[in-house]
């Protein structure tokens, strides 16, 4: 089976996953090691390492699945969750910079 690229569709799924507390994506997340974290605040990560998370075999280049996210409406599409990401700590640059999926409203 080939494997296709990552897609937004696939990022936002994840996302939902995530928010589900859904056992896959906690065990991706754990195997990720500190580059992905869930925190009380929610669930942290970079760009780079979510890519890695993602896409392990870099079906789509890093440049590309940045550019999707920040072409993507998947703020909007997560709205639909109560959720949004956003940024957490700036370094300035946006590859190294961390961002936070949370919930709006807490239970």
């Amino acid at each position: 089976m080939a494997e296709r690229p990552i897609s937004i569709d696939s990022v936002r799924d994840f996302f939902a996953a995530v928010l589900a507390r859904d056992a896959a994506a906690l065990a991706l997340i754990e195997a990720a090691g500190a580059e992905l974290e869930l925190r009380e605040q929610g669930f942290v990560f970079s760009l780079p390492a979510l890519h890695a998370a993602l896409d392990p075999g870099q079906i789509l280049a890093y440049r590309d699945f940045r550019k999707l996210l920040y072409d993507s409406t998947l703020n909007q599409e997560l709205s639909a969750f109560d959720a949004e990401v956003t940024l957490l700590r700036s370094s300035g640059k946006v590859d190294s910079s961390l961002y936070c999926l949370r919930r709006n409203s807490q239970p």
